[in-house]
């Protein structure tokens, strides 16, 4: 037993040695793996304007306020032209004046003026990616990854991101916005679900919690819904 013990003490120092050499490749093969996923992810968000040329789709506005008791909704049909950008027309409103127009009334106009989507502003550019594992979403494999604006801008998020294990699409996404949406949403925390429509992920649902001096407690949801495509 003593000799055992002899002999598993020596092995010590060998498989620390071993942990050490292992070490880098272990963190090669995770960085591969966090490329490929980032990469994979940017190429998925790309593809789906490589294919349309447009597309339009209904955007329906819903906010319910916990502090006056405020309701209001606005549907909105959104024109989006790979050239010309983006415009509007709104098809009904109802509910409370002071919410039509310090909050739907800006999110339109704001959504027109930077003229992109969260997808096509997932780059490298803007944001540093990290990859923090894998989890099933809404019956998907997905990978996870952690995002961190690399500036200060409204339309950037801090938070995560669930990437579709199959076609790298984008099934789920958590954050803040790294700088205030407008005076009335502030910093919000925003979830939005997308959903598959003919091969391709396209956003589904977007809920915002919001909790300011002026609203008080907020939910503001935005499903999108009737899309129609364009094709090159």
């Amino acid at each position: 037993m003593v000799g055992n013990g002899k002999r598993l003490r020596k092995s010590y120092p060998i498989l620390a040695v071993l942990a050490v050499v292992m070490a880098p490749a272990r963190a090669a093969d995770m960085r591969a793996d966090e490329d490929r996923v980032i990469d994979g992810m940017i190429r998925a968000q790309a593809a789906r304007f490589e294919r349309f040329e447009g597309y339009t789709r209904l955007q329906h506005y819903s906010v319910t306020t916990d502090r006056f008791g405020l309701r209001a909704d606005l549907v909105a049909r959104m024109h989006r032209d790979r050239v010309k950008g983006k415009n509007y027309e709104v098809i009904s409103r109802s509910g409370s004046a002071v919410v039509q127009s310090h909050v739907f009334d800006e999110l339109l106009e704001a959504e027109v003026v930077t003229n992109q989507q969260a997808g096509e502003l997932l780059t490298r550019e803007n944001y540093t990616f990290r990859l923090a594992g894998q989890e099933e979403f809404a019956g998907r494999r997905c990978y996870v990854l952690t995002t961190e604006p690399r500036r200060k801008d409204k339309r950037l998020l801090k938070g995560r991101i669930w990437v579709d294990a199959e076609d790298y699409g984008i099934v789920h996404i958590e954050g803040r916005p790294s700088d205030s949406i407008s005076f009335w949403v502030g910093r919000p925390m925003i979830v939005q679900d997308f959903t598959k429509i003919d091969g391709l992920w396209w956003a589904s649902m977007r809920r915002s919690y919001i909790d300011n001096v002026f609203l008080g407690k907020s939910d503001l949801t935005v499903e999108y819904s009737d899309y129609r495509f364009v094709p090159r």
